[in-house]
């Protein structure tokens, strides 16, 4: 589709979902209302015709209460012992989230690369989260290569991030912690909006919601979210282009039960080229010059990446009685790609100029299928009441890949692709992993004091046949946490726990033994604060995390691995999140990471023997949102946010750093009636910076300065 074409669909779906609002003549919703209720209620109201002007369902404001991430269960913040932050749908709104990434920037001990549109690249507590994506509660799969679920946060209603262990609710998971996403779902109420973007490097983007019972009764709820959405990047050559649609419905028979089906489609004609670019021209000096955050180094004639995502399933639940609930969380997802790249990878030659070229093609069918059953029990026993939760989930991902690849050598001060040749796809491979999980737990609550106890035991199998070659592995895992919290009349909340995690490793060792998965174990203490009458928020939270079988050199067989690697992450997060009145909104965060290899093959070079790269020691954030309620300016508002992402490592050896660097955010918006008009400038000041590197020519530039206006009708 042509640019015009784009901006013409974009322009079509706004004024199709305008035009319904003029014909069917529903009232508006409050102010600055989303959709916050997610049918989720065990009664059967009147329908409402205006939304709930603020509540803690993690949808409206900026303080949720509460959260199901951590339990798996409808739980208090401060009685979930582990840390845990809620990104609002008002926060995304606010300020204009466009990726997941973006959306978590403020979230404390979580990094993002935050400029590739290929990918969410995230880590937390120096451990990458890029695998452990959740939807609905149920984990997007993905295999090794390149073909990975994706979603835009203007499809979603919050977005948890749970920071430590979860593999014992959620079965094979980084050390780090999981994201976990809230879909949109049907409201019991009227909701209609639309939005039109206006952005740099050419932006256009239209959206639409609406929301609301079908019949008098609200026995059924229905939901459709859609985006249209046409970009350059500030990356010269590279396209962003997305037209994606999401309906839900929800039948409500009765007040204990409630089907919700939910599907989704995204079409991606161009998905985005990531960039890697050499350290030598960027942070450290290079006889020929400096490298743009601009200058693509790949080959703009055959490079593309294309997707295509469908989704289909359904979120049940029913209650038996007061004692009694039973879920069952299903989906099914696919997904298609088509990538071709050119870019650097290796060591510069001495003439500073001369890069390894990687060519890759790459056209994978990925489909994934999760189910998760679950039995909730709520009942007392003496003094103590207890809320017991069974689950039995089942999680299978394959990909069939086609794909080929070659290996030169390219001049990245003046690239020339003239003599590169097309690399046909000639590998045909196909991975199959499997993952059965029980799991049962525990929240004892005895006056002040709540005790959550819990274990899991997964079960594993990895396939993998290239070109007709098969190999097959299967792994178990049992995993555990436990954690005590006491929360006093004023509000205060210590607590303190432990937990471990588990991920299926793939390889075997010289001898052909299997690899054990890696293990990770986390001792945590903390201290969480709820004013009492305040809408707000504090964590503050210490930890010690350490990953176990992590893959190094084996010194006595070069070119195969063992499994005697270890890395520990201590530090140190805090967090408030904080409505000190109507019109002031306030997120704070620092966190202090102190992340070191601890052991590892003597001379293996993979790992070293310090400081993983990409892991800064210290990160601070703080966003201001200010909106004027009365006078003759009522309904302006402002707000600002800055960013200190600390100096990082490099690469594994420890042989540069990345420097740190300070962002400044800033939007301004103004309310009128049904009408939001708003501006938000990332990066305001346009600071070039490198956000993290792998290696000497794998280093990523960060996002430079972009504003987005908004303009927003609701009714």
């Amino acid at each position: 589709m042509t640019r015009m074409q784009w901006a013409m669909a974009a322009v079509w779906m706004t004024a199709a979902a305008a035009a319904h609002a003029q014909t069917t003549g529903e009232p508006a919703a409050a102010s600055g209302s989303t959709a916050g209720d997610a049918a989720s209620s065990n009664t059967l109201p009147a329908v409402v015709v205006s939304a709930p002007a603020g509540d803690d369902s993690g949808t409206v404001g900026y303080v949720a209460k509460r959260s199901a991430a951590g339990s798996k269960t409808d739980t208090p913040l401060t009685e979930t012992p582990q840390s845990v932050s809620v990104v609002t749908r008002d926060q995304m709104d606010a300020q204009a989230a466009q990726t997941i990434d973006a959306a978590i920037r403020y979230v404390p001990g979580v990094t993002t690369q935050d400029n590739d549109i290929r990918f969410d690249q995230i880590t937390s507590r120096g451990f990458d989260l890029s695998d452990d994506s959740y939807l609905d509660g149920m984990r997007l799969m993905r295999t090794t290569w390149y073909a990975t679920p994706r979603i835009d946060p203007y499809f979603l209603d919050r977005i948890d991030v749970v920071r430590g262990p979860v593999s014992v609710l959620y079965g094979q998971a980084s050390p780090g912690g999981a994201l976990l996403m809230t879909s949109k779902l049907p409201t019991t109420y009227p909701f209609h909006e639309v939005q039109a973007q206006i952005g740099s490097d050419n932006r256009y983007q239209g959206m639409f919601d609406l929301s609301g019972p079908v019949d008098q009764n609200g026995t059924i709820l229905y939901r459709v979210t859609g985006l249209a959405r046409d970009a350059d990047t500030q990356t010269d050559h590279v396209k962003e282009q997305r037209l994606a649609i999401a309906p839900s419905v929800t039948f409500r028979p009765d007040k204990n039960t409630t089907l919700t089906v939910l599907s989704s489609y995204q079409y991606d004609p161009q998905g985005g080229l990531f960039n890697p670019v050499p350290a030598a021209g960027t942070i450290l000096p290079n006889i020929n010059g400096k490298i743009s955050s601009h200058d693509y180094l790949g080959n703009p004639d055959t490079d593309r990446f294309k997707r295509q995502q469908f989704t289909i399933g359904y979120l049940f639940e029913h209650a038996f009685n007061d004692t009694w609930t039973v879920r069952q969380n299903v989906r099914y997802l696919h997904q298609d790609i088509q990538y071709y790249q050119n870019s650097i990878f290796g060591s510069l030659a001495p003439d500073q100029r001369t890069a390894g070229l990687f060519t890759n093609n790459n056209d994978e069918h990925l489909s994934n299928f999760t189910v998760d059953t679950q039995a909730e029990a709520k009942f007392d026993t003496g003094p103590i009441n207890h809320t017991v939760l069974f689950g039995f989930d089942v999680q299978r991902v394959t990909d069939n890949i086609s794909r080929g690849f070659s290996l030169g050598t390219i001049d990245i001060f003046a690239p020339d692709y003239s003599d590169v040749a097309y690399v046909p796809d000639t590998t045909k491979q196909y991975i199959g992993q499997t993952q059965y999980g029980l799991y049962a737990q525990d929240q004892l609550r005895y006056k002040k004091w709540t005790l959550t106890i819990g274990g899991r035991q997964d079960w594993a199998r990895n396939s993998n046949t290239t070109d007709g070659v098969a190999s097959d592995s299967q792994q178990h895992a049992f995993t555990w946490r436990a954690g005590l919290s006491y929360e006093f009349d004023s509000g205060i909340a210590p607590y303190a726990s432990f937990a471990n995690s588990f991920q299926p490793y793939a390889g075997t060792t010289f001898n052909g033994t299997p690899f054990e998965p890696t293990r990770g174990k986390q001792y945590e203490v903390g201290v969480k604060y709820q004013p009492k009458g305040y809408n707000a928020l504090f964590t503050i939270a210490a930890f010690d995390l350490r990953q176990q079988n992590v893959e190094t050199n084996d010194d006595a067989h070069p070119g195969f691995t063992v499994q005697t690697g270890e890395i520990r992450s201590r530090g140190f997060e805090a967090e408030a999140r904080v409505s000190l009145t109507d019109s002031l909104n306030v997120i704070a965060s620092y966190a202090f990471l102190n992340q070191r290899v601890t052991s590892a093959a003597p001379d293996d070079p993979s790992l070293g023997k310090g400081v993983p790269n990409g892991s800064p020691t210290n990160m601070v954030s703080l966003w201001l949102d200010y909106t004027l309620h009365g006078g003759d300016f009522r309904g302006l508002g402002f707000g600002a946010g800055a960013r200190y992402i600390g100096a990082s490592y490099g690469d594994t050896a420890n042989t540069f750093q990345v420097p740190s660097h300070f962002l400044v955010d800033a939007m301004v918006h103004y309310d009128v009636r049904n009408w939001r008009f708003a501006v938000n400038a990332n990066n305001l000041f346009n600071r070039q910076y490198i956000a993290y590197c792998n290696s000497g020519t794998q280093c990523y530039y960060g996002s430079d300065r972009s504003v987005i206006g908004t303009v927003r009708y609701q009714w």
